[in-house]
């Protein structure tokens, strides 16, 4: 018996479908990673992305946009408000 029966056959083919959709799903994958990455405002480093966070980086840093460190605030109600519980029995 020198031919494969139809059921070796049919696993062959199988076996080298599986791999091949395994490999082209690895490479669909790695290509959308790239491109994904390529893309992302956060990974670009032109002179000119550079030169805006620069800016941005400095006005934030010139103008103290939260406030002076060292006072204390807290958040919540002001003064001697109490806070106010409602209950959904009658």
């Amino acid at each position: 018996m020198s031919q494969p029966t139809r059921i070796a056959s049919a696993r062959r083919n199988v076996r080298i479908a599986r791999y091949t959709i395994a490999v082209t799903a690895a490479a669909a994958l790695a290509a959308f990673a790239a491109a994904a990455r390529a893309t992302h405002p956060g990974t670009h480093n032109s002179p000119r992305a550079r030169a805006v966070t620069d800016s941005a980086t400095a006005s934030q840093s010139s103008d103290d946009f939260f406030g002076d460190d060292s006072s204390s605030s807290t958040i919540g109600p002001s003064g001697s408000a109490s806070p106010q519980i409602q209950s959904g029995g009658s």
